[in-house]
């Protein structure tokens, strides 16, 4: 009997000291939390930006308050680079961080962390913005003829308590930061170089009205040339080539959105080859008599056709078009 009474103590005293060992393991609880990017959008020349945004909810009855964030981001190097982060005051008061950023735009990388200074820790917050982040294309846009995609992801997270204890992130959303490209046409056209059967090496070029070049391209052995990726606006157009008058395609040459506009021919009239070593433009006395001076011989600064030999063929351009003058219009019969 004297047993018995004993064994029922022991079983007492361990079952009224359960409830307070229970209670001492459990500690507070484990909040939800997310870290997410919002996503971007913006033109190719300009910039965009995005957001790190923070969500915990805590169990009132045993919370467990975040005084610290640290956030790894990864993104696509060759489409997007980091201009700028700016720590926001979402979570904490701007005046009571303490932040960390860290960026690797060659490797696409970024960190991020912040943590409160003296202030109470954050027990609930919803979409709480922690950075601002400034991005740019890492590219030339003038390339870009659609929109260029890169997700933004969180590779990890992590928070702290007050007591810098652990607390995980549960969800980590990725943000997609895009970029528009320029709207885009082209030029396409053809030209006919007097005298010859092979029309390739006419120089192209594509100017503001200013004299800006834009864009250049030679000619095929048929004389045809296309100029593509051409930001929309209004152009002049040009052909050269050496031994004859320029001609030209005024201001009013436009390039439409996603079209391409042909020009339609134009013939380049042969024997400006005075005076040397820059011809002026204009076939005159000067031109029929370095010619002459040349007759029959294989110089190539007088050989107009370009068929290695000054002869009629050569002589007979420069007396067609004697006192003629460029740039020509752009046409078949200039």
């Amino acid at each position: 009997m004297k047993g018995k009474k004993l064994l029922l103590a022991l079983v007492m005293a361990t079952l009224m000291a359960l409830p307070l060992v229970s209670a001492f393991a459990a500690g507070p609880l484990d909040p939800d939390t997310t870290v997410q990017v919002t996503d971007a959008s913006f033109e190719c020349e300009e910039t965009g930006t995005s957001q790190i945004l923070v969500s915990i909810a805590n169990d009132p009855s045993a919370p467990q308050p975040v005084h610290g964030v640290e956030v790894h981001l990864s993104f696509d190097a060759a489409k997007l680079q980091e201009v700028d982060i700016v720590a926001e005051g979402g979570l904490f008061p701007l005046d009571e961080q303490v932040i960390v950023p860290q960026v690797d735009n060659a490797s696409g990388t970024i960190l991020f962390a912040v943590s409160q200074k003296d202030g109470a820790s954050v027990q609930d917050a919803t979409d709480a913005a922690i950075a601002t982040i400034t991005w740019q294309a890492a590219v030339d846009c003038a390339t870009v003829t659609q929109e260029a995609c890169s997700e933004v992801s969180v590779a990890s997270a992590l928070m702290s308590d007050a007591d810098g204890y652990a607390i995980n992130v549960d969800a980590m959303l990725p943000g997609s930061v895009c970029y528009d490209g320029q709207e885009q046409g082209c030029i396409t056209g053809s030209v006919q170089l007097q005298g010859r059967y092979d029309h390739s090496g006419a120089h192209i070029l594509v100017t503001e009205a200013d004299g800006t070049l834009v864009a250049e391209t030679f000619t095929d052995a048929a004389g045809n040339f296309e100029l593509q990726n051409l930001a929309l606006g209004t152009y002049e157009v040009w052909a050269e080539m050496y031994g004859y008058l320029d001609a030209l395609k005024g201001s009013g040459m436009q390039v439409v959105a996603g079209e391409c506009t042909d020009m339609g021919p134009t013939k380049l009239l042969g024997g400006d080859v005075a005076p040397q070593p820059e011809p002026d433009n204009v076939i005159d006395i000067g031109d029929i008599a370095y010619m002459g001076s040349n007759f029959g011989a294989a110089e190539a600064t007088a050989d107009v056709n370009g068929d290695g030999l000054v002869n009629i063929l050569d002589l007979t351009m420069a007396a067609a078009n004697f006192e003629r003058a460029g740039p020509t219009p752009w046409s078949m019969t200039p």
